[in-house]
């Protein structure tokens, strides 16, 4: 392994620490924040006042929708998956919709906005070809000569799916543990895992290295 590879290696895991701690102190923030939450109800049931009710149940829309997106951004951050990008965008929208719409103008470029996630959910994440041509992320269960004709590349051709190859790759670079985000360089190329679940590996990206 050259110079390079080693200090990409070391750039990536080095990230990959300041983002699990991150995480870690968005999940104190958030179960630091849901107490508040039981507040808001426990004031909500209290308060004779309608207006007050109002800004009550507004302040309470507005807290759990932050808590939720916090949590959303953790698993954006932990998957990287398309899913969970879109999520967190969906998540933000809808608070924006809810708390701080301030009129038909703001309401409708919301529904639109939503709309538009919701199709690229449905037919721009079920078209594996089109996912592949966008970020280089392949299925793991796509076969190695598909893979080579239809997008012009030269992966080893002695494994018959790219998760077989993943895993006879981890093998021969005496890779112990695959995790989300490992990287294996072989050859002209870098494969990193982007998916697993179930300690199943579900996607790769591959660039040239």
């Amino acid at each position: 392994m050259n110079k390079r590879n080693k200090a990409n290696r070391f750039i990536e895991r080095s990230a990959s620490v300041i983002e699990v701690l991150i995480c870690l102190i968005v999940i104190v923030g958030v179960v630091a924040g849901i107490p508040k939450l039981a507040k808001y109800i426990l004031d909500f049931f209290r308060t004779d006042d309608l207006s007050n009710s109002y800004i009550l149940m507004n302040e309470f829309l507005k807290h759990a929708l932050l808590l939720i997106v916090g949590i959303e951004l953790i698993a954006m951050i932990l998957t990287r998956s398309h899913e969970s990008i879109l999520t967190l965008i969906l998540f933000v929208i809808a608070r924006k919709m809810l708390v701080y719409s301030q009129g038909l103008t703001d309401i409708l470029i919301g529904t639109v906005s939503v709309a538009i996630i919701f199709v690229v959910m449905k037919f721009v994440l079920s078209d594996k070809k089109l996912l592949a041509r966008l970020d280089n992320t392949f299925d793991a269960s796509t076969p190695i000569k598909n893979i080579n004709r239809d997008y012009n590349m030269d992966l080893p051709d002695f494994a018959h799916t790219l998760g077989e190859l993943i895993y006879d790759l981890a093998e021969k670079e005496k890779v112990k543990v695959i995790h989300e985000d490992s990287t294996i360089v072989y050859g002209k190329y870098v494969y990193r895992i982007i998916n697993i679940d179930h300690d199943t590996i579900k996607r790769i990206r591959i660039e040239e290295n």
